[in-house]
């Protein structure tokens, strides 16, 4: 294991110094960077960056679209001994002046001076140093001293004092879903223990593979993924602008692909619209290969041969549908891994179906090291797999998750240091609760602090009924209430495809009247307590913007409450009032309430 991060890029471009390390678009052709190159780079920039007066341990801001220029600064950082804070230049706006204010950057690097204009005025002000990547001007009344990479380029260079294994690397945020982020620090060593772990558990990665680059890299998640392919030689390919990573990866060709849930769904989503598309007999073929390779898969999965009538059935629906299917991912990948959130288990098993391995990988911001994951070769949909080298688990008697380990973090950001975030014994309660089975596998039940009690008593993890509720066709968020209620209630988005429409006459109610027969029919089986009793149904998707999602696309439970509280509160009145009586109501032009 190398202790410094900046190792993995150093003994890269030494064993292997002319292979690509980095592709980047430009002018519609791919172009890509060698490993000694690209570390030529980052120290020459490491060099200018401590010329303009980065001190070793200061904190670097980075708020930048996706691509090689993040990652070369991040490096360049990183060699100078420097904390790099990964900043979305989509959040709002207060919330990236608290994180300004929590982390005391000292030099923010930008991707442009739109991005650094969303900033309110005082946090801007108390930032003492800018580098702008795209060469715009500084803005007007602007102040501090202000960079771009030609006037970088002109001013003389510093050699930096590098890190240690014990320096700062990286600083996150928690995604702030309740209240005020709060920040962790984690060391080279922790960060680079978290990528040994991760590549132990993963031996399939090589230095052939392709990767692609596509998630937010203000998110950590993403970055361990690119110290990982460092530390293996894989090619990462970058791709700026999230909502057009499908349309290259035909070109790219990745073995392995990373994403969170929402990326499947929607995957899910566009192959499904797609065969609605199509005539007839070709709906019929692609339904029954698609249903082929699902019970293939099952039989896979629980180590049934397949009878010889099954073979023939696989291998023709290979032939004619699957490995088509496959094409809009590449047609290279070998294994897929989600991470972030709870992925449904119908829809990991709908993929394996085609042929797609999707692995679903367990962490928290507080460990660095990722808690549990899936192996490629040791896998079970419904659990997050086994628990990663470097940490040690076990469950409360309330059924929470501890973990204990290295990549634990220390505390938050100007915490009390008199009361440490671990127990006596070093445990670190996650707030999940699980079950650790004689296995080995971890299984989830929910967030603790999310699972509810209805007023019969009842107990409901949201997680589990909001997964069912998602793979109705046309649904895109849902989110159950019902703490201190008789009965489970959703509320339910619409999936953005569908929006165009439900702004027809009498659209929106045909809608809510679909989804809630779905909601009925899907929820059938489970118990009545689990069952919503009705629907708020809106005309709108959560956005990013409006606060109701993280930057990785995860619900933020109590802003989308507090935003729909007065909808929920007439919604459960109603309820009352109608006891066992069908209604749909309307409750204002873009929200519906309806019984399920």
């Amino acid at each position: 294991m190398s202790a410094v991060l900046t190792h993995y890029y150093a003994e890269r471009a030494a064993v292997a110094p002319t292979a690509p390390a980095f592709h980047s678009l430009v002018e519609g052709h791919w172009q890509a960077v060698a490993w000694a190159d690209f570390m030529t780079q980052a120290h020459a920039r490491a060099g200018l960056l401590c010329g303009l007066g980065l001190a070793n341990a200061e904190r670097v801001g980075i708020m930048a679209p996706t691509g090689l220029a993040w990652e070369l600064t991040q490096v360049a950082a990183l060699l100078a001994g420097a904390a790099v804070v990964g900043l979305d230049a989509h959040e709002q706006p207060a919330r990236l002046a608290d994180l300004l204010a929590a982390s005391g950057i000292r030099l923010l690097v930008v991707g442009d001076a739109a991005s650094f204009l969303r900033i309110p005025l005082a946090a801007r002000d108390a930032v003492p140093r800018v580098l702008c990547l795209s060469g715009d001007a500084a803005p007007v009344a602007w102040t501090g001293a202000w960079w771009t990479l030609a006037t970088l380029a002109t001013q003389p260079s510093v050699t930096p004092v590098p890190p240690t294994p014990q320096s700062i690397a990286t600083l996150v945020f928690t995604s702030g879903s309740t209240g005020a982020p709060k920040g962790i620090a984690y060391t080279h060593a922790q960060v680079s223990l978290a990528v040994a772990s991760i590549l132990a558990a993963f031996p399939e990665i090589t230095g052939e593979d392709r990767l692609v680059c596509w998630l937010p890299l203000s998110n950590l998640f993403q970055r361990m993924i690119n110290f990982c392919a460092a530390g293996r030689g894989a090619q990462t390919y970058f791709v700026a602008d999230p909502r057009t990573v499908m349309t290259h990866l035909p070109a790219i060709r990745p073995q392995v692909f990373i994403a969170v849930p929402r990326f499947f769904e929607k995957l899910n989503d566009g192959i499904t619209q797609n065969l609605a598309r199509q005539p007839a007999p070709l709906r019929r073929l692609a339904h029954w290969a698609m249903a082929v390779g699902e019970r293939t898969a099952a039989a896979a999965r629980a180590g049934r041969a397949l009878t010889p009538a099954g073979q023939v059935a696989h291998w023709l629906a290979e032939r004619l549908v699957l490995r088509r299917l496959r094409a809009i991912m590449g047609g290279e990948i070998r294994f897929m891994v989600s991470g972030s959130a709870p992925c449904p288990r119908w829809l990991l098993a709908r993929f394996h179906g085609l042929g797609l391995l999707v692995l679903e990988a367990y962490g928290l911001s507080e460990n660095v090291v990722p808690i549990a994951v899936n192996r490629v070769r040791d896998f079970e949909f419904g659990s997050v797999g086994r628990v990663l080298a470097g940490n040690e688990v076990r469950i409360a008697e309330d059924g929470e998750v501890l973990v204990r380990g290295a990549g634990v973090f220390q505390g938050y950001l100007h915490a009390d240091p008199s009361t440490p975030p671990v127990d006596d014994e070093g445990f670190l309660a996650t707030g999940d609760t699980g079950v650790l089975g004689a296995d080995g596998r971890l299984r989830l039940v929910g967030r603790k602090s999310e699972i509810f009690k209805t007023s019969t008593g009842r107990k409901v993890a949201p997680a589990a009924v909001e997964a069912r509720l998602k793979g109705i066709p046309g649904v895109d968020q849902a989110v159950a209430f019902g703490a201190g209620r008789k009965a489970v209630v959703a509320l339910i988005t619409p999936a953005l495809e569908a929006l165009p429409v439900l702004q027809e006459a009498g659209a929106f109610a045909a809608y809510a009247t679909r989804v809630a027969a779905a909601v009925a029919a899907v929820m059938q089986e489970e118990p009545d307590y689990l069952r919503p009793a009705a629907l708020l149904v809106h005309r709108r998707a959560f956005t990013i913007d409006t606060g109701e999602l993280t930057s990785n696309l995860k619900l933020r439970r109590k802003i989308i409450e507090e935003q729909h509280a007065a909808a929920l509160n007439r919604l459960f009145e109603r309820l009352e009032q109608a006891a066992a009586a069908s209604f749909c109501e309307a409750l204002g032009p873009d929200t519906l309430m309806i019984t399920a």
